[in-house]
């Protein structure tokens, strides 16, 4: 170390400098540090976790929470004594806890992987035996997809690509975005996405990634072999056939009704809608989570908990705790879960009262929706209600997912409420569901004779001052399940 120089090291309980100079030079010096930390309690982790509940997962939370804390329960179940319960049944209920507890830290993988695990007979079937009878996860769609592509030999730039072109296909199987706005987004050549899309197309389910049912079909009947009169009766005489107009596509196509007939039953057995193998089977009942009524002119925001069971700490547990002669064993096992069962009946208010706050605060700044409509949607995001209520972004998002609302005009997601604002010559802008709503007037009004093609509905969107582009007036159309003008002139 050069003469001169002084250098020093700083532990967070003492300060050692060594100097140069004078050799070493050990000073111990007590230093106090007072900083702020977050730390993520079990509380504070159960108070997020039970914000993104709605209220048929959280009556399911609930019952779970009533089987696992004896000292939880509902407001109408028996009450008991100390008369009537001795610490024999506590320690039972210990017991039970205690068993449950082993169960939950019982690792079956690591086992698996423990090649010291004394395993019965063949290893191999042991473990298929074992892996066949866990319960397992559907594979969705696109997992399912991207599996597929892992096989294959493409190089890694592609498979990225394909697993990006994967991400935009709907539950339908169909490409649910434009090449070219993938293209602009992402600075992709489209020649280089069509490429890929061909890759995933040529994947199980027959006609998956197509962009319309046209090609859908094309994509199977290829697969199936050469059908040339059923090619061009998909392509040409979609509308046509949907009608069952059979003569005048005979007449067309220049052929026989026998021959019609042949290619009907061979386009019957293409499927329309390649992903709805993957379909979940599971059915979603919505009950809204909250309530806006207006009274005398003043809307009202109410918490739908009547399906919330009332929950209360077991008077014996209380009773328990009082009581002098219990051992300490068994009164530290019921403080700790009449703690834990305070600690959950308090998540669930924190919930409720959050969930209420956050609907007020929509409700004033949606007011025009809750008194016109939703074509009087305004832009709002998840920062402008943070704002208004005091609470970060991240707890709007949480307290907002999977929540609905019961309103004049129907039951909506809460999610429903926000969107970004699309420029217009009005200041302000205005939320695409506004534009939307507009979208389905239009098309409501446009009488049996005439009937909109997208471009004209753009062109009557910039009279109200309304910019969008054609493709966005298509996407919007699709999501309000509204045909586009050629189907909609033969219903």
């Amino acid at each position: 170390m050069p003469s001169g120089s002084t250098w020093e090291w700083i532990s967070p309980y003492s300060r050692y400098r060594f100097s140069g100079e004078s050799g070493v030079d050990i000073k111990p010096e007590l230093q106090i540090k007072q900083s702020q930390k977050l730390i993520m309690t079990p509380q504070l982790q159960q108070a997020i976790k039970m914000l993104q509940l709605s209220n048929l997962d959280l009556n399911q939370r609930i019952e779970e929470e009533l089987v696992e804390n004896p000292a939880l329960e509902k407001e109408e179940r028996q009450e008991y004594s100390l008369d009537e319960v001795n610490e024999e049944v506590i320690q039972q209920k210990i017991d039970k806890v205690q068993d449950e507890k082993v169960k939950e830290d019982f690792d079956e993988e690591s086992i698996i992987a423990d090649s010291a695990f004394p395993f019965t007979g063949s290893g191999e079937d042991k473990k298929r035996e074992f892996i066949e009878g866990t319960v397992s996860r559907d594979e969705t769609m696109k997992e399912y997809l991207l599996r597929q592509e892992q096989l294959l030999e493409i190089e890694e730039p592609d498979f990225d690509l394909a697993e990006l072109l994967i991400s935009y296909i709907d539950e339908n199987g169909y490409l649910s975005v434009d090449l070219e706005e993938i293209s602009g987004e992402f600075n992709i050549p489209v020649e280089r996405l069509e490429r890929v899309l061909r890759t995933i197309q040529s994947l199980d389910p027959p006609g998956v990634g197509a962009r319309n049912i046209q090609e859908c079909l094309i994509i199977q009947l290829k697969i199936k072999g050469d059908y040339p009169i059923a090619e061009r009766i998909i392509r040409d005489f979609l509308n046509e056939l949907r009608l069952k107009r059979y003569n005048e596509i005979a007449k067309k196509c220049r052929i026989t009704k026998s021959k019609l007939d042949e290619n009907l039953s061979i386009i019957s057995h293409l499927e329309p809608y390649p992903g709805r193998q993957y379909y979940s089977g599971d059915i979603r009942y919505i009950i809204p989570d909250v309530i806006v009524e207006e009274r005398d002119g003043v809307f009202e925001v109410i918490s739908n908990s009547f399906s919330i069971p009332k929950l209360r700490v077991n008077r014996y547990f209380e009773d328990l705790m009082r009581t002098r002669s219990v051992e300490k064993r068994v009164k530290d096992f019921v403080s700790e879960k009449v703690q834990r069962a305070k600690t959950f009946m308090h998540s669930i208010d924190q919930r409720e009262s959050t969930l209420v706050r956050v609907t007020r605060a929509i409700v004033d700044r949606q007011l025009d929706f809750f008194q016109r409509g939703p074509m009087y949607m305004k832009p709002m995001t998840l920062h402008d209600i943070a704002q208004d209520v005091d609470l970060h972004e991240s707890t709007i998002s949480r307290i907002t997912s999977s929540k609905y609302v019961q309103t004049s005009f129907g039951v909506y997601s809460l999610k429903y409420f926000f969107s970004n604002p699309i420029p217009t010559e009005r200041s302000g802008g205005i939320s695409s569901t506004s534009i939307k709503e507009i979208i389905r007037e239009i098309i409501d009004n446009e009488g049996d004779k005439r009937h909109l093609s997208d471009q004209k509905i753009v062109d009557l969107l910039q009279k109200r001052g309304i910019k969008i582009a054609r493709r966005t007036v298509a996407k919007y159309r699709k999501e309000l399940h509204i045909l586009p003008s050629n189907l909609r002139r033969s219903q």
